[in-house]
């Protein structure tokens, strides 16, 4: 449903409420109740056809090869006294008496693609907002990226609202949205959404490295639930930070999908009141409310994938 922008929040759910007042959960598209082993939920499914470019992997190689202080013992300094000597590569470090057998192993890293052990070798030397852990990004696959959003009902120690989810395939993406109809499905949604990870997995988000991934695992231990987040991480606002925060006023989500892709969001409810139109949801029994949280999730995973796809072809990348 599109409707005239409305910048009052408080109109736009009277409104919605008024829309949907005779309408349910089934009534929109792409959902279904499902099962999960911990119970059941509410999830969407919709595709989006959105090109995600990554680099070949000869360039990730040529950046990792020569950069020289990736190995232990090397900073600015020594790394250009050993180029000034010859030592130009990591494969020129090879039979060097100090540095060759840290050489030969990370090139071995290479070799075999490793790239979880690659992701901790770099960030054992930079932060993890390096760019280095950018192109490395491009070795894992489009197929192992899982772009994440979440809505709760603050900022910590409450419940999910939604959980939002999309993998990269060949056509763009396929997102699945976990829906809390209510507050004791959570444990469903989070089952939900740990139902997309693999070892190979990178997760990619905005801000997610200081909350999203933070608060799922606080709700995962307030529900004793065991498993694992993987490791693999690809924060892209501190990216995004580090490309263009000279050149635009901030570097929000909303911010860089309207200034690089032309998005004008259309009824969006900012973020701060995510909670109170997901309570009046609760209340009244009107599924008006969740409509634009749904779409407000759905459409931040998308502009994830733009946004990683923009970054990477940036040939002026930031250290």
């Amino acid at each position: 449903m599109t409707y005239k922008q409305e910048n009052d929040p408080q109109k736009l759910k009277q409104k919605l409420l008024e829309e949907y007042q005779d309408k349910s959960l089934e009534d929109l598209d792409y959902g279904e109740e499902i099962e999960t082993k911990r119970g059941s939920c509410y999830r969407f499914t919709t595709q989006e056809k959105v090109e995600i470019k990554t680099l070949k992997e000869k360039r990730v190689n040529e950046c990792l090869i020569g950069d020289l202080k990736l190995i232990k013992g090397i900073g600015p300094s020594k790394e250009r006294k050993l180029k000034e000597d010859g030592f130009t590569t990591l494969d020129d470090l090879k039979e060097h008496p100090s540095y060759g057998t840290s050489a030969c192993e990370l090139l071995e890293k290479m070799e075999t693609r490793d790239v979880c052990s690659l992701s901790d070798w770099i960030s054992t030397r930079y932060s993890a907002s390096h760019h280095l852990n950018l192109l490395l990004s491009s070795l894992s696959g489009t197929e192992n990226m899982l772009f994440m959003d979440i809505e709760t009902l603050g900022l910590m120690d409450v419940p999910l609202i939604l959980i939002g989810v999309a993998e990269g395939n060949e056509n763009g993406l396929t997102i699945n949205q976990y829906l809390l109809r209510d507050l004791k499905e959570e444990k469903a949604a989070l089952d939900g959404f740990l139902s997309h990870q693999n070892s190979d997995n990178v997760y990619v988000t905005f801000n997610g490295r200081s909350f999203d991934v933070p608060f799922i695992k606080s709700r995962m231990r307030f529900h004793h639930l065991d498993e694992k987040i993987n490791r693999q991480h690809l924060d892209l606002l501190h990216f995004s930070r580090r490309q263009w925060n000279d050149q635009l006023p901030n570097c929000r989500l909303q911010t860089l999908e309207k200034h690089f892709f032309g998005v004008e969001r259309c009824d969006d409810v900012p973020s701060s009141k995510v909670p109170d139109f997901y309570l009046t949801y609760r209340e009244t029994g009107n599924i008006g409310p969740l409509v634009p949280i749904i779409e407000h999730n759905r459409e931040d995973v998308v502009t994830l994938a733009r946004i990683l796809s923009l970054l990477h072809q940036c040939s002026d990348l930031k250290e």
